[in-house]
């Protein structure tokens, strides 16, 4: 008998193997949403600042400055999936020792070569329709100029800069 068992259990083996097996299958339709997102956030100094940042600069009566934008200056990244308008603004007059007028504190180039625009503490239009395909057209560069007046006191100013998007109208 243990013979014919040690006989039989290969042959099931090989049966149960080269059987084929049936089975169920399903399709199934799946819809997915994504929704909108209107969404940029502000690199100063290659940090993520939110959607703003604190402008920091040690000055001379009557100097001419620069911060260009890039990794080592200003950039703004939209992390958006829709056409967006982006807008600008400061707080307010620099402060330090003295005040400097907000509007010796210039913007340009946002990655359309904008060109030197004063900045004001009301929310300005700087690029329309914004639209980034790929993550090369996410990011773009934001000049900074300052000038300080002849007579100002030398010192550190600050100014706190604001960036808001809205989806565009097209």
């Amino acid at each position: 008998m243990g013979r014919l068992i040690k006989t039989l259990v290969p042959a099931l083996v090989i049966f149960l193997f080269s059987t084929p097996v049936y089975g169920a299958t399903a399709v199934q339709n799946v819809t997915v949403t994504v929704p909108e997102s209107v969404e940029i956030v502000v690199l100063w100094n290659g940090t993520e600042q939110g959607d703003a940042f604190t402008l920091t600069a040690m000055v001379q009566p009557g100097g001419d400055y620069i911060w260009q934008g890039g990794p080592e200056g200003l950039q703004i990244k939209s992390l958006s999936n829709t056409p967006i308008d982006l807008y600008i603004k400061a707080e307010g007059n620099l402060q330090g020792p003295e005040t400097i007028p907000i509007e010796n504190l210039k913007y340009s180039n946002y990655g359309i070569n904008l060109p030197e625009t004063p900045l004001t503490t009301r929310y300005t239009l700087v690029r329309k329709n914004w639209t980034a395909k790929k993550e090369i057209e996410a990011v773009v560069p934001v000049d900074i100029h300052l000038t300080v007046p002849p007579f100002t006191a030398p010192g550190e100013y600050r100014v706190r800069v604001y960036h808001i998007a809205v989806k565009s109208d097209q």
